[in-house]
């Protein structure tokens, strides 16, 4: 005979040491004992008697425990051992708490550190730090959302006038996905979805020289530089290897180095 709501919530542990079991059909029954009403799902697989666990009463229903008795059966029809899947969607349940956005992020960055510059590696973990993980970072990333990263994370950026830092700022969230994406612990970057969503930024432009009048004007002006002699070495080196500054700086370090 089926059980009832007021049945499963009135009766109460006989006394007898192995508890008291009252079926509701399908393998399933209500099992209890003095600590407390388990549900319990008997059934056969592989020619073997194994019982499944469906949660503890109150806290799991008689309802939702049929609904647990009714997955299980239909496991078991695909020929699926109901009690594996559960321990499979367990594990699946604990890595993906173990794998949060920081967790990821700071295993990327590791990763990455030699393919970046140590100012710019400060300057990349500065911004998770200060502007992702405290608003995702304890999530776990295989659940994070496009609005997550949008409205807790790049949008706080843009609020405060860094449209330009926002933008890197979802670019580097975009590589942490990929990388989990990489590893197995998200299915998507999830920032594909937040193009257009912010500001755009503004390019500046700066003037060239395209006059050789000016460009003699400008080498002129570098020869009667009275500063510093390695700041006048960089500005006469610039104008025949024309590389952005930081290369220069870059450069100049290495060539000091070998020569040492």
């Amino acid at each position: 005979m089926a059980l009832t709501d007021t049945f499963t919530r009135n009766t109460k542990h006989s006394g007898a040491p192995a508890g008291d079991k009252h079926s509701d059909g399908g393998g399933m029954y209500l099992h209890i004992t003095k600590a407390g009403k388990y549900w319990r799902m008997n059934y056969r697989f592989a020619g073997k008697q194994k019982t499944l666990a469906l949660g503890v009463y109150p806290a799991v229903s008689l309802a939702k425990a049929r609904q647990g008795r009714d997955k299980a059966r239909e496991l078991l029809a695909q020929g699926t051992d109901p009690s594996a899947a559960k321990r499979e969607d367990q594990q699946a349940t604990a890595a993906a708490a173990a794998n949060t956005f920081e967790t990821v992020a700071r295993e990327w960055l590791v990763k990455t550190e030699p393919e970046r510059a140590a100012i710019t590696q400060l300057k990349v973990s500065t911004w998770l730090e200060k502007d992702a993980f405290p608003f995702i970072g304890n999530m776990p990333i295989s659940t994070i959302k496009p609005r997550d990263v949008l409205d807790r994370v790049v949008r706080k950026v843009e609020a405060r006038g860094a449209v330009d830092t926002a933008h890197r700022l979802k670019q580097l969230c975009g590589q942490v996905f990929r990388y989990a994406v990489a590893t197995g612990s998200a299915e998507r970057d999830v920032t594909q979805d937040l193009k257009g969503a912010l500001t755009a930024t503004t390019t500046q432009h700066f003037a060239a020289i395209t006059e050789p009048k000016q460009a003699g004007d400008l080498m002129r002006s570098i020869a009667a530089y009275t500063g510093h002699s390695c700041t006048l070495a960089a500005l006469k080196l610039s104008a025949l290897v024309f590389v952005r500054p930081g290369e220069l700086r870059t450069g100049a370090k290495v060539i000091q180095f070998k020569a040492a």
